[in-house]
């Protein structure tokens, strides 16, 4: 316990000194969401496309690295993926590096007199992915996934997509589709950047502390789950029985939750069943544990302290490049759609960095 109440008071210290500086000249709307959204029942966005429109973001931010980061960070849970994705990129598409500048340019020019050209969509999709700009890449993709939704016989977008950008065992407008769609940025941002005429997303992500965040979560839920598991066997300890009585509180309290957001926003409004300020909380401490494991003596305190630790690091990253970028282009106001388990401890540090932050579902209508 002393161990974590140390790396504790190091984050607070943090703050602490966060909170001296000048007050940031930024707004924040903070939207959590979800990563995947189950296709039925499809969700009713409207409430939440509202606000957004009432507070009139200067830009949007997502979850996503970087050009410089994605670089510069050799190695984190997908950078296997991203260059696997790549490779295959430049196999399929015969574009110099050194001449992507000037590609991006004149296909960015063509998409603004012709926004309905999906064939340059996808050509500024390859070369916003060959400039490790998977952020923008992925919007000019999803917009590719769009217009086959609607358009599903227009089988020259779809073999054009084919040969630029997907891999060889897409073979069906479900397989194109499908990954650009029922994510925080097919409900969420991507339409009200196309309402609001932004014609890019912002990154914001870290990944810079993922191999240490990784390696601290699996040792401390391994050792965790292994002895709270043993803990529950023992049926006749006063310690065994408050274990599988905890079990029980935190799975009745999940399901107390979600039952509270269903029934207060709808089976259709998860996203602001997410914002809840109870479930935006619960979903942050269940992401390492639930407070009433702290009295076992079986808790291991000094690894969920590390595992905090650079969880902490990750979001604070993720703020300062949010307050850096958006002071570099000159934003006042920005939205930012992240996943849910994000939302309170970005929007701490955020206001202890001076920065205000609104709440989609305490942002006014008008």
């Amino acid at each position: 316990m002393k161990k974590l109440l140390f790396i504790l008071l190091i984050n607070l210290s943090g703050f602490a000194l966060f909170a001296q500086r000048p007050t940031q000249d930024l707004e924040v709307l903070m939207i959590g969401a979800s990563h995947q959204y189950d296709p039925e029942p499809k969700q009713d966005m409207s409430g939440v496309h509202a606000r957004i429109r009432a507070f009139k973001p200067d830009a949007v931010f997502g979850e996503w690295l970087s050009p410089e980061d994605e670089k510069a960070i050799k190695t984190y849970w997908n950078k296997a993926g991203v260059l696997k994705r790549l490779e295959r990129l430049k196999q399929k598409n015969n574009i110099n590096e050194k001449d992507l500048p000037a590609a991006i340019a004149r296909y960015e020019k063509t998409l603004d007199k012709s926004p309905e050209d999906m064939k340059n969509r996808i050509d500024l999709a390859v070369a916003y992915y060959l400039s490790y700009d998977a952020g923008n890449g992925y919007y000019q993709m999803w917009h590719i996934a769009k217009h086959l939704q609607k358009n599903p016989k227009d089988t020259s977008v779809f073999n054009y997509a084919r040969k630029k950008f997907f891999t060889a065992s897409v073979d069906s407008l479900h397989e194109a589709i499908n990954p650009y769609i029922d994510d925080e940025y097919d409900y969420v941002a991507h339409p009200m950047m196309v309402e609001l005429g932004m014609k890019k997303i912002y990154p914001m992500d870290s990944q810079r502390w993922d191999n240490e965040w990784s390696e601290a979560w699996s040792k401390a839920d391994s050792v965790f789950y292994a002895r709270l598991n043993e803990l529950k066997k023992d049926s006749l300890s006063a310690e065994g029985k408050r274990a599988r009585e905890i079990s029980g509180i935190v799975k009745n309290r999940m399901d107390y939750l979600i039952k509270d957001a269903i029934q207060t926003y709808g089976n259709n409004h998860h996203t602001e069943g997410m914002n809840g300020p109870e479930m935006t909380e619960w979903l942050f401490r269940i992401n390492f544990y639930s407070n009433e494991y702290q009295e076992l003596s079986i808790f291991p305190a000094d690894l969920y302290g590390w595992m905090l630790h650079w969880w902490w690091h990750r979001n604070n990253d993720m703020c300062n490049n949010t307050i850096e970028r958006a002071k570099a282009n000159g934003f006042k106001k920005v939205m930012i759609v992240v996943g849910a388990n994000h939302a309170a401890i970005m929007t701490k540090i955020f206001r202890e960095k001076g920065v205000k932050v609104v709440s989609i579902l305490d942002a006014p209508l008008k």
